[in-house]
């Protein structure tokens, strides 16, 4: 268990089914035992697990957490939340019995001292200057999700063709990184890939990058992933 001193900016990543939600979930439980203030969210696209973050894990307790489209509309929810702590608590949404509850997490008696945030794939990329931010107010932020995409490439953030930030981007960004990996589910060797499959068959690489949906991807490691008309190194050089 941790004990937090100065604000930190952590990240948990790799492929589907490789543990990334447990992460959370155990850094939430951390927070919870040492009676500390904190916040979770996910991204309002993600609505496999609707208002929690949950792990396959079936020892972790869902953690409730609060749906964002973007980071502006994230950090504008802190910013009231250390502006005005007992309103703020008061409009939270009602707890979930079993669950790490939104009322239960966020303390209106004491600072705000962390944000847990899922899938960050799927948000953008001015999401490195609302970690920042939240840092600068001396609040820790912990983030997971997916690296790469179905293709096997950096996930671009929101916006990409604005900001030009990948997931390596916010990785690199991070004070600390822990990469996991899955179990390929071709021939159970270690996979740090997802493989997207549509009908049984590997996706093309010219078909969307992101389907929210478990039964269309798996882990995969470097040997058993395919993907479809993927350019060559020398074709794109």
């Amino acid at each position: 268990m941790q004990t937090l001193s100065e604000p930190v900016a952590e990240i948990c990543y790799g492929p589907m089914k490789s543990g990334k939600s447990r992460y959370l979930v155990q850094q939430a439980e951390d927070l919870s035992r040492q009676a500390l203030s904190f916040l979770a969210f996910k991204p309002v696209q993600d609505t496999r697990d609707g208002s929690f973050i949950r792990s396959r894990d079936l020892d972790c307790r869902d953690v409730q957490a609060l749906g964002v489209a973007n980071s502006g509309e994230l950090f504008l929810i802190v910013e009231r939340a250390l502006a005005a702590p007992v309103d703020f608590l008061a409009d939270l949404p009602t707890s979930i019995s079993g669950a790490l509850g939104l009322r239960n997490t966020f303390r209106a008696e004491s600072p705000l001292r962390a944000c847990l945030i899922d899938e960050v794939f799927l948000l953008d990329g001015g999401l490195l200057a609302v970690i920042d931010k939240l840092q600068a107010a001396g609040v820790s932020v912990y983030l997971s999700g997916l690296d790469r995409d179905f293709r096997g490439e950096y996930f671009p953030l929101r916006h990409f063709e604005r900001h030009g930030l990948t997931m390596r981007d916010l990785i690199q960004r991070c004070d600390r990184a822990f990469p996991l990996q899955a179990g390929c589910e071709v021939c159970t060797r270690p996979a740090d890939l997802t493989q997207r499959l549509i009908s049984g068959l590997p996706a093309p690489y010219d078909s969307p990058t992101v389907m929210i949906g478990d039964e269309e991807y798996e882990p995969r490691c470097h040997e058993h992933h395919i993907v479809l008309g993927k350019p060559s190194l020398s074709a794109a050089s």
